[in-house]
């Protein structure tokens, strides 16, 4: 009787179960270029990812009683940052947008904000013959601006996405590890876009 009970409560336990998925930051060295130099000057940069955070329900009934926070927030603003430093001579971080009109006092060329903007993602439990697995979609959005001392110089949207497998686990667990690997792969296909838009803008290395 005890042992039933232990058995009906530890099923109450998993049922209610959160398995965090929180990627960590992914530098997009790759980010293709026409130039064969880094963006000259110091530019003051802002990161705005408080968008990136969504609890992802799994598309079927298989672990449909579990829920998969995914925090792709913290990643996010690394992963720009580290990319954004190989392509800038320097780079300053910044907690909160500068005026156009205060870049020249800050010894800046430019002001660069870029926004987490929308973050989706699908979980799929797909049963094996052993054990299950679990399949896992993640899109994300995100925006960049720069503003020089005279005005706006570029003002792009880019998009990235990623999939994975992984096993499933004895109680869906597995799934916050296919999440994360995952939004690795959609923040560093976005990063390395942003990256891009950035250092190919001629409006953004002419202008003063």
């Amino acid at each position: 009787m005890r042992g039933k009970i232990a058995a009906i409560a530890l099923m109450g336990v998993v049922a209610g179960c959160q398995y965090s998925a929180e990627p960590l930051p992914v530098a997009a060295y790759n980010v293709y270029s026409s130039y064969g130099e880094k963006l000259p000057g110091k530019y003051l940069l802002y990161v705005s990812s408080s968008k990136l955070r969504k609890d992802i329900k799994p598309s079927d009934l298989n672990c449909a009683a579990h829920t998969f926070p995914l925090d792709v927030g913290s990643g996010f603003t690394g992963s720009v940052r580290k990319t954004l430093a190989t392509l800038v001579d320097e780079l300053e971080v910044v907690d909160a947008p500068v005026d156009r009109d205060l870049l020249k006092s800050r010894g800046a060329r430019g002001m660069i904000i870029i926004r987490g903007e929308d973050l989706n993602g699908r979980l799929r439990v797909v049963p094996g013959f052993w054990v299950n697995g679990i399949e896992t979609e993640v899109e994300m959005a995100a925006s960049i601006t720069v503003d020089g001392r005279s005005g706006r110089l570029l003002g792009a949207t880019v998009g990235g996405d990623g999939t994975a497998q992984s096993d499933a686990g004895g109680f869906c667990e597995g799934g916050a590890k296919s999440l994360t690997m995952a939004a690795e792969d959609a923040m560093k296909e976005a990063v390395g876009r942003l990256g891009e838009a950035l250092t190919n803008s001629e409006r953004v290395r002419g202008g003063v």
